[in-house]
C-alpha cells in the first residue's frame, strides 16, 4: 500500500431530531394535556486512533462522511432515538486541522484516542417541556439544531520516539540500520528515503543480552536548505519530525557539520520555533573517514550549540552503544508528553464569544428593521450570547413562542444590556429575522 500521509475529507454530523407539539388524545378526554416528547441528538464525526495502520492510504475513495441524524419527537413523550456516531478510524499520530480556520482540532497521539470532529446537532424539546402555572398549553416545541458540517484536512506526523535530522546523505538510514531491526534503503544520493521508516531499538546491558525497554526510531526524509517553504520534501519532513521526543541531528563529519548544524535549526525555527525546545543531541557520523585529531576538533566546534556531541561510524559500528545508551537516557516519559500535546491543543481552541449590543440607527433597507413615517425607528441589532441561536430552534413557532422567549431573553440579562445601552420604550430589537419592541418593565415574568 502506498504512503499518504496527508488527506482532505469532508465530514457532517447529524441534525438533532425536532422536539415534539401535541396534545394527549383519549377516549373521554377531548382537551388533554401536552404530551411531545424530546427529538433526538445527531450523531457525532468520531476520529480514532487504531495501531496496525501507517497510512492514510485506507480511507481514499472516501472523502466524505455522515452522520445520521436524530428522530423526531413523538406524542405520549416519546423521545426521538439519537442519531448513530461514526467513527473514522486514522493512524496514530493523526492531527486533524479545520481547513477554513487552520485551527487544530484534534491531535491523536495515543492507540485508542477519540477526538469528535463534528457535532451532532442537539434534539429539540417537546412542548411538554414549557408547561408552567400561566401556560398550561403551550402550542409551540423546539426544532433540532443543525449538525456541525466541517472541512477537514488530515496530515498524519509520524509518531515516534526518537526522529533522525540530517541533510541527504548525512548516513541517516545506515544509522537506522545499525541500531534497529528496519531495513531501509541506502544509496549514495539524495532522497533515498522518500517516506518515513521506523526500526525498533532495543536498550542492551553489559553483557549484550537485550532488556525489555525499547524506542521507535524514525529516518524521515533528508531536509534541504528552504524546507520550511516547503521546497524539496521539506513540509513532509518537518511534519514527521515534529512527533519525536528526541532529535538526533545526524551530521556528515567529512562536509561542514557546523555548517549543516546551523542550517538545520534555522530551517527547524522557521517551521515551528518549538521544535528546538525539544531534547536533542548529536551524532557525528563517518568517522571512520577522517583522522581523529580532525574528528575532535570538530567536536569542540560543535560544543558551542550547548547538545551532547557522538563521534560515531554507521558503517564500522563505532560509537552506537554510547549512542543507543544515552538515548534512552535523554527520553521524556511517553505519557507525560502525550498529556502535555493534548493539553496544548486543548488550550489553542478555546474561544470565549461574548455578548454585543450594536446600536444602528439607519438599518439597511432589504426588509431589516422597521421604517415608518418615513425615517427609520430605533433598531437595536443583537450579536452573540446564544440569542440568535435561540430563535432559531423556535423559527416554525415564532408566533406562539413569543411571549415565552421574551420572558427568557430578560432573565438571560439581555433587556439589561439594551436599558444600559440607552434603549428606550418602543425601540425595536432585532435578532436575526426575529424582531420584537423593547420595554422597560422591572417585573420578571415565567
Amino acid at each position: 500500500m502506498a504512503f499518504r500521509d496527508v488527506l482532505n475529507i469532508e465530514v457532517a454530523a447529524g441534525n438533532g431530531g425536532d422536539g415534539s407539539m401535541s396534545f394527549h388524545r383519549a377516549k373521554f378526554m377531548e382537551k388533554g394535556g401536552p404530551d411531545g416528547g424530546h427529538g433526538g441528538k445527531g450523531g457525532n464525526i468520531i476520529l480514532r486512533a487504531i495501531e496496525g495502520v501507517e497510512s492514510l492510504e485506507r480511507l481514499v475513495g472516501r472523502r466524505k462522511f455522515k452522520a445520521p441524524n436524530g428522530n423526531y419527537g413523538e406524542g405520549r413523550l416519546r423521545q426521538g432515538a439519537d442519531g448513530e456516531d461514526i467513527y473514522i478510524d486514522v493512524p496514530v499520530g493523526t492531527t486533524a486541522f479545520d481547513e477554513d480556520t487552520g485551527k487544530v482540532i484534534a491531535d491523536l497521539v495515543r492507540v485508542g484516542q477519540e477526538k469528535v470532529v463534528a457535532r451532532g446537532g442537539l434534539g429539540g424539546r417537546g412542548n411538554s417541556t414549557f408547561t408552567s402555572s400561566t401556560r398550561q398549553a403551550p402550542r409551540f416545541a423546539e426544532l433540532g439544531t443543525p449538525g456541525q458540517k466541517r472541512r477537514v484536512r488530515l496530515e498524519l506526523r509520524l509518531i515516534a520516539d526518537v526522529g533522525l535530522v540530517g541533510y541527504p546523505n548525512a548516513g541517516k538510514s545506515s544509522l537506522l540500520a545499525a541500531l534497529s531491526r528496519a531495513n531501509p534503503a541506502i544509496a549514495d544520493y539524495p532522497f533515498t528515503t522518500l517516506s518515513p521508516i521506523l526500526g525498533v531499538v532495543d536498550r542492551i546491558d553489559s553483557r549484550g543480552e537485550p532488556l525489555d525497554e525499547r524506542f521507535t526510531l524514525a529516518d524521515i526524509p533528508g531536509i534541504i536548505e528552504g524546507a520550511s517553504e516547503g521546497k524539496g520534501l521539506g513540509l513532509e519532513f518537518l511534519r514527521h519530525i515534529s512527533r519525536t521526543r528526541v532529535l538526533v541531528y545526524v551530521l556528515d563529519v567529512t562536509r561542514d557539520p557546523v555548517e549543516e548544524l546551523r542550517q538545520l535549526q534555522a530551517e527547524l525555527q522557521a517551521y515551528d520555533p518549538t521544535l528546538l525546545e525539544n531534547v536533542a543531541l548529536i551524532a557525528l557520523n563517518k568517522v571512520e573517514l577522517v583522522d581523529a585529531d580532525l574528528a575532535a576538533m570538530v567536536e569542540d566546534e560543535l560544543a558551542q550549540y550547548g547538545l551532547p556531541v557522538l563521534k560515531v561510524s554507521a558503517k564500522e559500528g563505532e560509537g552506537l552503544s554510547e549512542l543507543r545508551e544515552i538515548t534512552f537516557q535523554m527520553l521524556p516519559d511517553r505519557e507525560l508528553w502525550a498529556q502535555d500535546r493534548a493539553l496544548e491543543v486543548e488550550s489553542e481552541n478555546v474561544v470565549a464569544e461574548p455578548l454585543r449590543v450594536v446600536f444602528r440607527l439607519d438599518p439597511p433597507a432589504q426588509g431589516v428593521g422597521i421604517v415608518s413615517s418615513g425615517a427609520p425607528e430605533r433598531v437595536w441589532e443583537i450579536h452573540g450570547g446564544g440569542f440568535e441561536e435561540r430563535i432559531v430552534r423556535f423559527s416554525r413557532y415564532l408566533e406562539d413562542a413569543a411571549e415565552y422567549l421574551g420572558n427568557l431573553f430578560k432573565r438571560q440579562g439581555l433587556y439589561n444590556a439594551l436599558k444600559k445601552a440607552g434603549a428606550r420604550e418602543g425601540d425595536t430589537v432585532e435578532i436575526g429575522t426575529f424582531r420584537f419592541e423593547y420595554f422597560n418593565d422591572e417585573d420578571e415574568q415565567d
